[in-house]
């Protein structure tokens, strides 16, 4: 990866920024000039000193406007590249957000691979953001200029006298470079170490994990399972050249320059040299050492740039199947016949879910979906949002295959409530707000599906109404209980339908509501769902009888269905789990 970074992060720079990119260079082109004049211009002056010449004043001059222009240069050049450098990381943090967000499902996120690219991409495993690689490089570029240039100067004292320093110079910068890819390379095979570290580390800083990590005592075992598997990602970085490369190097180095230091006390003793012609040369000898290893500013531009190849691996996720043109939904509402899923089979990584199922949902009915934990109620969710495709069968809305649509059109025709619903750090008009995300956001709006989400005696109780952050991280912030949350969940559904949804999905609707709120939506359910093709999955058979038609899953497959009281009559597993469910209900109304 590390013999493709540095090139990439070069043909990434005019896409950039073209205008900053040819400035950049135009400066260093120009520090690398002024490297060359200030070694003549030195010449001149010692030459004019040691001639006792009238030009001694004018030499001088020429010296310091030199010397100037190589101060003055230097923050123009920073600020150029560092210009660029800041758009580079804005390009590659926006390319990895847009590769991650670009695929229509969500399977590529749990792609070991892509995670360890999107943890390169973000440069924490090196320590360097990807802008950093503009400024090493521009760096980089400054001193092997300026090392050509003080070679072309030495040539013209003596031809020969830059090859064997320019050899061995670039000899001994190749091998230690080798080190460094060697390094590079070795951490990014340790990514998932490393995203092991960072899962522990956000653990611990995190309040997320922060009750059960002090409850259990878990502070120090996180402490040391970071350290760990931080160490184990690290201990790349710290190989080097051996001792025989290193003895070596030295000895080339001396062989080199005294071969050269030689000639030049000799030439001087034989008169063949001048003062002038010297101290030009000793300064030229001491330029070409920018054609060598450069420390500090390779080892950088190696780590940093090595994010940019994954960064760019990410960001052309879904970009073939972003170009196929799907159908485009009718204007009628979708579904006016029903949904079907047809020899559907299905699996996740590590194991198999769905087998041949084969399902009909008619539009305007209500579906509920029961079964064990596990069984693949919330796989057929996933599916029917297009979040991962069927490895076999299809699923059809009206006849027309789920794939030949447009997806986020489709997506627009639903109203989901995960099981795992995200509670967004940011006010409750966007929390609420984001069932339809390109719709108004009035309070009246807002306020009309919080009284069908029972959410209407909450609003009043914060500090900023809709306003007001849903979390105490944020100045003026709250936190909502588990019940509350869930309608707002429900309530962010509810607007989606209120904008053209016509197929209501409810993932364990009750699963945080008390019993009060729990019976409260059971009235409701009827005008929650009136007109709507609606998808139930619950454990609760209290909220399931309320379906129109329910469906065990089992092994897989469809294993029954029916209404509650034809299953209830076939005496199978839905009446054998609704029997276990009840018992202790009907225990209670007894005693």
């Amino acid at each position: 990866m590390t013999d493709r970074a540095v090139p990439a992060v070069i043909r990434v720079l005019p896409r950039v920024s073209a205008g900053l990119t040819v400035t950049l260079l135009a400066v260093l082109l120009l520090q690398a000039l002024l490297s060359v004049a200030f070694i003549l211009s030195t010449g001149a002056v010692v030459s004019a000193l040691a001639e006792r010449a009238d030009t001694v004043g004018v030499h001088l001059s020429v010296l310091m406007a030199v010397f100037v222009a190589r101060l003055a240069i230097v923050p123009v050049a920073n600020a150029v590249a560092n210009g660029l450098a800041r758009r580079v990381t804005a390009m590659i943090n926006q390319t990895t957000l847009e590769g991650a967000l670009r695929p229509v499902g969500i399977g590529h996120l749990i792609d070991p691979a892509v995670a360890d690219r999107i943890l390169l991409a973000q440069g924490v495993t090196t320590g360097h953001p990807p802008g950093a690689a503009v400024t090493s490089l521009a760096g980089l570029l400054s001193s092997r200029l300026s090392g050509l240039a003080a070679a072309i100067t030495l040539a013209t004292v003596e031809w020969w006298l830059p090859l064997p320093l320019a050899a061995v110079w670039m000899l001994l910068s190749r091998w230690r470079l080798r080190d460094v890819r060697r390094a590079v390379s070795a951490v990014a095979e340790t990514a998932p170490a490393l995203r092991h570290a960072g899962y522990a580390r956000n653990l611990a800083i995190g309040d997320a994990a922060a009750k059960e990590i002090r409850v259990f005592g878990l502070q120090d075992w996180l402490l040391g399972r970071f350290t760990r598997d931080w160490h184990v990602g690290m201990a790349a970085l710290h190989s080097s050249s051996g001792v025989l490369v290193k003895v070596t190097s030295l000895l080339l180095l001396a062989a080199a320059h005294t071969s050269v230091f030689l000639y030049l006390a000799f030439a001087v003793a034989g008169g063949r040299l001048g003062v002038a012609s010297l101290v030009i040369a000793l300064q030229a000898i001491t330029g070409m050492a920018m054609l060598g290893y450069l420390g500090d500013v390779q080892w950088i531009l190696a780590n940093a740039s090595a994010a940019v190849p994954p960064a760019l691996a990410v960001g052309a996720l879904g970009v073939e199947t972003a170009h196929e043109r799907a159908a485009s939904l009718p204007d009628t509402a979708l579904p006016a016949q029903g949904i079907r899923l047809e020899g559907v089979s299905f699996s996740y990584p590590d194991r198999p879910v769905l087998r041949d199922l084969d399902l009909e949902i008619p539009a305007g009915s209500s579906l509920a979906v029961v079964g064990v934990n596990g069984a693949g109620k919330s796989t057929i969710i996933n599916l029917l949002s297009r979040l991962y495709e069927p490895d076999t069968g299809r699923i059809t809305v009206d006849g027309t295959d789920l794939r030949d649509l447009d997806a986020p059109a489709w997506r627009r025709r639903l109203a989901i409530v995960f099981q795992d619903f995200l509670r967004y750090e940011l006010p409750l008009r966007d929390n609420v707000g984001f069932g339809r995300v390109d719709a108004g956001r009035s309070d009246q709006e807002l306020a009309r599906v919080a009284g069908i989400a029972g959410l209407d005696d909450v609003v009043p109780t914060l500090a900023s109404g809709w306003d007001t952050p849903l979390s105490r991280r944020f100045e003026g912030g709250t936190d909502l209980s588990g019940g509350q949350w869930q309608r707002v969940a429900l309530a962010r559904a509810l607007l989606a339908v209120e904008h053209g949804a016509r197929v209501l999905v409810l993932d364990e609707p009750t699963a945080n509501l008390d019993v009060r709120a729990e019976a409260a939506l059971y009235e409701r359910f009827l005008d929650l769902t009136r007109g709507l093709t609606t998808i139930l999955v619950s454990h609760r058979f209290a909220t399931v009888r309320l379906a129109d038609r329910i469906c065990v899953i089992d092994g897989g497959r469809v294993a029954e269905q029916g209404s509650h009281e034809e299953l209830m009559a076939l005496g199978g597993r839905y009446a054998h789990m609704f029997t276990l469910q009840s018992a202790p209900f009907r225990e209670t109304h007894h005693v």
